[in-house]
This record gives C-alpha cells, structure tokens and sequence, in this order.
C-alpha cells in the first residue's frame, strides 16, 4: 500500500469519527436544550399556580413527566441558575499584598524585628533559632569579609 493509499484512509477514518462526534454533541445539546425549555415551562406554570391564575393540570403532569425523562436520561445534571445574586459587599476578602508580604497584625503594631536585636521599646528579644542562646556569648557572624575588588594599575 502505498503512502497515498494509506493517508486516504486515515483520513477517511478521521472524517467518520468527526461525524460521530459532531453527532452526539449535536445529540446532547438538543437533549440538554429540551430540558431548558421544559423546565422554563414547568416553572411558568408553577408561577401561575402559585398566584392563583389557572392553569391546565394536564399540561403540568406532562412537563413533570417528559423532566423525569430528562432527568433519568442525566440531561438535568449540568443545569445551573442564571439568576443567582452577587454576594454581599461585607462578604468581599482582601487579596493579600503582592510580593508575598504579610500585612501588620490588627491593631497597628509591627511585628518585632528578627534577630534578637533591641525593639524599639527597650526590651530584648529572644535570639533566633540556631543562635547562641547564653547572654554575653557573640552572634555568628560570617566566617571571612569579601576580597575587596582588584585595583586597576593603569
């Protein structure tokens, strides 16, 4: 079979599942297209009921049974409100600084600086974790200063 041959069929079978396809989303659509209608239906004549204007009984029992249909066919799954109210301006959370940063704790004070240094309110601070925990004792401090940069002899 030759390459020609063989890019025809794929491409023959690549048009037969496009179809498949086309077909049942077309399939499922109309079907989740119909449960929309029969439910704006149903809800009309729910309205009407409920506000004292006729309605005919036999009309509802037969939009309640073709959305049972729906229902067991699990056309009815992915529904969702188209009405559902924003939520309240109380309810609104504020997005956390960028960066990474952590906002100052309620009440306006700062947190204390690390590393065991003085606050600015005169008291001492524990050492941090990994430093020498023995008052008097020094901090660790680097083991050597940087090279100072070549000079240039020019």
């Amino acid at each position: 079979m030759g390459f020609l041959d063989k890019a025809k069929a794929a491409a023959t079978d690549l048009a037969a599942k496009a179809d498949s396809a086309l077909n049942q989303a077309s399939t499922n659509w109309t079907s989740s297209g119909d449960a929309e209608r029969l439910l704006r239906d149903y809800g009309l004549l729910t309205w009407r009921e409920q506000h004292g204007q006729p309605i005919d009984p036999a009309e509802l029992t037969r939009l309640r049974e073709a959305l049972q249909q729906q229902e067991v066919g699990g056309h009815l799954q992915n529904l969702t409100l188209h009405t559902t109210p924003p939520p309240p301006p109380g309810s609104y959370q504020t997005p956390p600084p960028p960066g990474g940063q952590t906002p100052p704790p309620p009440g306006g004070q700062t947190p204390p600086p690390p590393g065991g240094q003085a606050s600015p309110m005169g008291g001492q601070q524990a050492p941090p974790m990994g430093s020498p925990s023995t008052p008097g004792q020094p901090e660790a401090r680097p083991s050597a200063p940087p090279p100072p940069p070549p000079s240039s002899d020019f």
